[in-house]
């Protein structure tokens, strides 16, 4: 699937070069840090600039998370566990970024230098949710969250 994608500037642009579709299997599109990005304190909160304005198609939403690296490597969490774009999130100030926290003690300061692939984007159709009808609950039940097995 094609999408379309407006970089702040050709610097950007560049950094892109070694980004999105790594393998035939891949499912996400791999995004860059447009600037270093440095943590020294467990507990630090950052919006890492991605530097992008995406047009993530009609009927499409995008869903924005880590690469499997980014937590091992970095000690990066998304804070808000991951992102959802929708299809009009597309205006010229519309940046895409990544809101981080910073999550190891362990590992003191770490500097992220500008182009690295820092996390990642899917597409998926989007079933537009327009109303909902009360139930009430009936059968046994299944005894909380967890409970499929040991």
């Amino acid at each position: 699937m094609k999408f379309k994608i407006h970089f702040r500037n050709d610097e950007v642009r560049e950094l892109y070069k070694n980004a999105g579709v790594k393998t035939d299997g891949s499912a996400g599109f791999d995004l860059v840090t447009v600037e270093d990005a440095d943590f020294d304190k467990s507990n630090d909160f950052t919006l890492i600039d991605l530097g992008v304005v995406i047009e993530v198609p009609k009927g499409y939403h995008a869903i924005l998370m880590p690469r499997s690296s980014t937590f091992k490597k970095y000690g990066l969490i998304q804070a808000n566990g991951i992102g959802l774009i929708d299809h009009d999130y597309k205006g010229p100030e519309d940046w895409w970024m990544l809101p981080t926290f910073f999550a190891q003690k362990n590992l003191g300061k770490v500097s992220i230098p500008k182009g690295t692939r820092i996390c990642q984007f899917m597409l998926m159709k989007t079933v537009k949710i327009d109303s909902y009808e009360e139930f009430i609950p009936e059968g046994p039940s299944r005894d909380g969250i967890g409970s499929t097995g040991n």
